[in-house]
């Protein structure tokens, strides 16, 4: 793989979603609504971010139910049945929970007054409890799991959900409420810890999981031999250039399917 990552680049996403120019907050809006609408922009983000990385799991357990064991005489074995549907049964359950997450995001999008105080709760409740629990539950499991098939991207994974952990309890303290105040510097304060800390270095560790995955991917035989069976492209290398594009496409229809990013 030559470095590209295979998440689509949520800043157009946010840019597209995002209905006031910044450049208008300081003539055209008080300063509570100011403070509404750059902390609504870190909280997108933040959802944006999460829909991917929740993507990325379930590419991950995709990697796993296919990962072979080796038994006592030291030859490789695939996952027994048993364990394959169980993961496929997660993967279900998870890409249902994308669905959800993406389409109540579109919804809001769409039925929210952006300008409203109201609006940046009702974004950061798109992040709730049942979808935290489970996340920490997949997690734990992913990170459990890959360690006997690659101690890297188990740490990775590590890394990953504990950016996840720290933002949303770092969001959770926000003052968002219009009636709670909070000051210029305060705000300030916010805003930098957000968007040049937390949301950018969770964002970096993201696209390192994301590259490690899908290397991964692309270097399991008997996915790359699935992929061949299915697409009878028999020659092409799909470690790299145009054969790693082609082969993540098709790994999206068959994982992913219609789910809208």
């Amino acid at each position: 793989m030559n470095g590209q990552t295979t998440n689509e680049n949520v800043e157009e996403n946010v840019t597209g979603a995002f209905p006031v120019p910044l450049h208008r907050i300081e003539q055209d809006m008080t300063f509570q609504e100011k403070k509404n609408l750059l902390l609504l922009n870190q909280i997108i983000l933040f959802i944006l971010n999460t829909s991917h990385y929740m993507t990325d799991l379930i590419y991950a357990l995709y990697f796993l139910s296919y990962c072979e064991r080796k038994n006592g005489e030291d030859t490789l074995v695939n996952e027994d049945k048993k364990v394959v549907d169980q993961l496929a049964e997660i993967r279900k359950q998870l890409y249902a929970l994308v669905y959800q997450v993406r389409t109540n995001f579109r919804q809001l999008l769409d039925d929210c007054d952006m300008a409203s105080l109201d609006s940046a709760p009702k974004f950061r409740k798109l992040i709730d409890r049942n979808l935290i629990c489970v996340l920490g539950v997949i997690n734990e499991l992913l990170i459990s799991e890959m360690k006997a098939f690659s101690a890297p991207l188990s740490l990775q994974l590590h890394n990953c959900v504990m950016g996840f952990a720290n933002i949303h309890q770092f969001l959770r303290r926000v003052p968002l409420h219009h009636q709670y105040q909070i000051t210029k510097p305060q705000l300030d304060v916010l805003l930098r810890a957000l968007g040049h800390e937390l949301i950018p270095s969770w964002k970096y560790q993201l696209d390192l999981l994301n590259f490690k995955l899908f290397n991964l991917l692309a270097s399991h035989d008997s996915i790359v031999a699935h992929y061949r069976e299915a697409t009878k492209d028999l020659d092409t290398d799909v470690r790299d250039g145009p054969g790693f594009k082609r082969f993540v496409a098709w790994l999206k229809d068959e994982i992913m399917g219609n789910v809208a990013v």
